[in-house]
């Protein structure tokens, strides 16, 4: 059942057309400043489209069927979703993309491979991050994605540890972006060497430049606080928009 339930994610979207074998020999980086992407505004979601709006936070979609199929909801194949959906919310459509949302919620809700299998991990935050995931090409999450991704999976269920080799994926994400003490919720990473920054120091100024804002000057320890800070302000973006739309839809 374990089994049948881990591959559940990737069914689905070789439903929507993606093809299902990753080759780990190629891979597919975000070329801009941190590796962070911009967040649509989420004022364009409203309970009457946002199952099929771009920006739609898969937790709120979570949430919304467990309130009306329970726990069923994880039984359920995606085309079920997709006809019983429109039919039982009022709504035009399930978009691919939400649905694919809903297979991440449904990975992490099922199994533990998300904390367990780096593969796994990145589909899931891909969709996490209203992206699709691509079986073709490996794609890097950023540091600012990882964040989103932990942050969602960690309300759907806290129970399962990290082990090693997710420890040491997420620890390549931050070095690759030179983010040396990341931010929870990827707290609980250790980036591993010798660096010309005073990490302890970064640590302990790090509450009072979250609570700022911003950070002025130019020591290595300033750098790196102010890549938390980007890397942290996308994540709060994605915290906003739940907050919004759980109020929405009657949740908060």
């Amino acid at each position: 059942m374990s089994n049948v339930h881990e591959t559940a994610f990737l069914e689905a979207l070789q439903k929507l057309g993606i093809a299902p074998t990753p080759d780990p020999t190629v891979v597919e980086s975000k070329d801009h400043e941190l590796g962070t992407t911009s967040v649509p505004d989420p004022g364009g979601v409203t309970a009457g489209n946002i199952w099929r709006h771009p920006d739609a936070h898969p937790i709120v979609l979570d949430l919304l069927l467990i309130r009306r199929y329970g726990p069923e909801w994880l039984l359920l194949e995606p085309e079920t979703l997709q006809s019983i959906i429109p039919e039982d919310f009022g709504t035009q459509t399930l978009s691919d993309l939400n649905l694919s949302k809903l297979q991440a919620c449904k990975t992490a809700h099922v199994v533990e491979s998300f904390w367990q299998r780096w593969e796994v991990f990145t589909w899931c935050a891909m969709s996490f991050n209203g992206e699709f995931p691509d079986f073709e090409i490996m794609q890097v999450p950023t540091v600012a994605q990882a964040m989103v991704a932990v942050d969602c999976a960690t309300r759907i269920r806290s129970d399962v540890p990290w082990n090693d080799e997710m420890k040491t994926y997420l620890e390549m994400l931050c070095r690759h972006e030179g983010i040396l003490a990341p931010p929870a919720p990827l707290d609980f990473v250790v980036v591993h060497g010798d660096f010309d920054v005073d990490l302890a120091k970064v640590r302990s100024r790090w509450p009072t430049a979250r609570a700022d804002g911003a950070v002025l000057g130019d020591t290595p320890e300033d750098d790196q606080l102010r890549r938390m800070l980007t890397a942290n302000d996308f994540l709060e973006e994605s915290r906003s928009r739940l907050r919004a739309q759980l109020a929405m839809v009657g949740h908060a």
